[in-house]
């Protein structure tokens, strides 16, 4: 059978950090070094010998990182139980006994699995997927050289917990559920999970329970005004221009003949004034090194905003040690990305937070 040291490849120790690659190093008594890829390598080189509690720490921070999450639940009556079994009956060989990968030139377009293995001391269990991203391109004199590019995936399963979260992109992850779909046929279906489903659709609610601090918030305004025409967009540069100069000369008939501009004047009557503003805007971005809740700014524009996209700072302990995490939390596509390093024990701690509780109040 497969283990977790079945599925690890050289490109991934190549993602760890140059610290983590060291104390690695240290920990086998190699040498200590070199740059990112001299570490790997050297890790790599020797891999066949890690075991006990290097191999847990490699295990622990292998398939995390700074990685992008989208989360699935089957919808049938019966829920994940059995999908496993499923996948290995409807496969060409076992992903969980057999290490299958393509050669450079048949690397999929599309994701599909390539190994698999069980969770040490859980129920859950890991799927890897490999598909192809591109082509480089590069010359060496007159000779034209193709490299085919490509990404191993790696997607959690808890089958009791009738979650299956991919760790990759929103685009990614849509096609490799598109492929566990049609590998079991009709006998399972998915849907997305809706991370602020449950929380009142708002950034604040998931905030508030990890606990964090919302830093960030990108969106579009709410209730667009539809006639919001190129005079009118004229017009609210001149008001804003007027009250500048205002402050400036103290020169008030300028204001006053711009506030009272036929081009507006109409529409402010049922709209507000920061409405319309906002209107001439695409997207509105705020940000802070500390909660935006409270903040004067934040306060006032918040409800004409129609958040898209939110960054969550929130802390969490370790082996004992505190850090600070920090995520990005896509509206729209439903998608949490840690836009630091993450390990294990902390996306563990983001399924509890976040989807096991949910479920388990249900």
């Amino acid at each position: 059978m497969n283990t977790i040291k079945s599925l690890i490849f050289p490109q991934d120790l190549h993602k760890l950090s140059k610290t983590q690659l060291k104390e690695i190093c240290n920990k086998m008594a190699l040498e200590t070094s070199g740059n990112v890829n001299e570490l790997a390598s050297r890790v790599w080189n020797s891999f066949e010998h890690i075991e006990g509690d290097v191999l847990k720490m490699i295990s622990n921070n292998i398939f995390s990182g700074a990685v992008s999450l989208a989360w699935y639940q089957a919808t049938n009556n019966t829920g994940l139980i059995g999908f496993k079994q499923s996948i290995i009956d409807k496969m060409p060989f076992n992903p969980f006994e057999t290490v299958v990968t393509p050669n450079c030139e048949n690397v999929p377009i599309d994701p599909a699995i390539i190994a698999a293995a069980e969770i040490e001391g859980s129920q859950a269990y890991y799927l890897r997927f490999i598909h192809r991203t591109g082509v480089n391109v590069d010359y060496y004199l007159t000779n034209r050289r193709e490299y085919i590019k490509h990404e191993i995936t790696t997607v959690y399963i808890d089958e009791e917990k009738g979650i299956i979260e991919v760790r990759a992109s929103s685009a990614v992850a849509k096609k490799i559920i598109a492929w566990l779909t049609k590998i079991v046929d009709d006998k399972y279906e998915f849907r997305q999970h809706d991370l602020l489903e449950n929380y009142g659709g708002t950034l604040e609610s998931l905030a508030d329970t990890l606990q964090g601090r919302l830093i960030d918030a990108t969106g579009r305004p709410a209730g667009l005004v539809n006639t919001f025409e190129e005079t009118q967009g004229q017009s609210i540069v001149s008001i804003l221009s007027a009250i500048d100069e205002y402050y400036t000369s103290g020169e008030l008939s300028t204001l006053e003949q711009n506030l009272n501009s036929e081009d507006i004047t109409g529409i402010l009557g049922t709209t507000p004034f920061t409405l319309l503003l906002l209107s001439g805007l695409e997207t509105i971005g705020l940000g802070s090194i500390r909660e935006l809740r409270g903040l004067p700014l934040y306060n006032y524009l918040e409800p004409y905003l129609s958040k898209q996209k939110g960054s969550i700072l929130f802390e969490h302990s370790v082996d004992g040690v505190k850090q600070e995490y920090s995520i990005r939390i896509g509206v729209n596509t439903k998608t949490f990305k840690f836009n630091v390093f993450a390990s294990e024990p902390v996306l563990d701690y983001i399924r509890e937070k976040l989807i096991y509780q949910i479920y388990s109040a249900r």
